[in-house]
């Protein structure tokens, strides 16, 4: 499975502002180990709340949720697009 990752170095610090002024989220990658998925951890820029994003050749889970990667894409890229 082909997975495109993220740019390196993930932001881990608390408050960092992007260029329009949000806060920069913060991420942790984990690479799976046997019967461990591979997951993403994302932290709010300015708090702890967090969001876990576990993925395989099946598809992804967010925040508990599992779909296949076609049905996240149809629900999220609406949203992602730039307007």
């Amino acid at each position: 499975m082909a997975t495109r990752s993220l740019p390196e170095p993930y932001n881990h610090k608390l408050a960092q502002p992007d260029e329009t002024g949000q806060w920069k989220l913060r991420i942790w990658h984990r690479q799976g180990r046997g019967r461990q998925s591979p997951r993403y951890l994302v932290k709010c820029g300015d708090c702890e709340n967090r969001l876990e994003i576990f993925y395989d050749e099946g598809g992804l889970e967010i925040g508990g949720v599992h779909a296949s990667r076609q049905e996240w894409t149809r629900l999220l890229g609406p949203l992602l697009v730039s307007r």
